[in-house]
């Protein structure tokens, strides 16, 4: 596998995961969109993000096809950043259930620092290839 292939690969990988990741975190459980004690306004915001991630996803999957690198990592690299800004607003709490503190390590963010890891090398690679 050539390094250009591999890094498309890793881009078409973390674009893929982050949807995939959003929809289960916080589209199809009961911890989120669909929580009866959430407020309707805060539903109405996951449905908007996650409406707006599918969009920008499917761009991005149509740039990597045409080979357009940076317009590809649109998708991982606009989302998941907004998790590590979102933790130092006051009254924000990275843990979406007392299950996930008692493992004591936020995964959100932890999953976050990893596509944003493989979407960086993903460009690196597929960058590689254009020198």
């Amino acid at each position: 596998m050539t390094r250009s292939l591999l890094g498309k690969a890793l881009l078409g990988f973390a674009i893929v995961a982050t949807v995939a990741i959003v929809a289960i975190a916080d589209v199809f459980n009961a911890t989120h969109l669909f929580n009866p004690d959430w407020p309707g306004h805060a539903r109405f915001h996951i449905g908007m993000q996650f409406t707006t991630l599918v969009l920008v996803s499917l761009f991005s999957l149509v740039a990597l096809k045409r080979g357009q690198v940076w317009a590809a990592a649109l998708a991982p690299g606009s989302f998941w950043p907004g998790l590590f800004v979102a933790y130092l607003i006051p009254g924000t709490d990275v843990y979406a259930s007392q299950a996930l503190r008692e493992i004591g390590v936020p995964i959100n963010l932890l999953l976050a620092a990893i596509l944003l890891g493989i979407t960086a090398f993903g460009i690196q690679l597929q960058s590689s290839k254009e020198k």
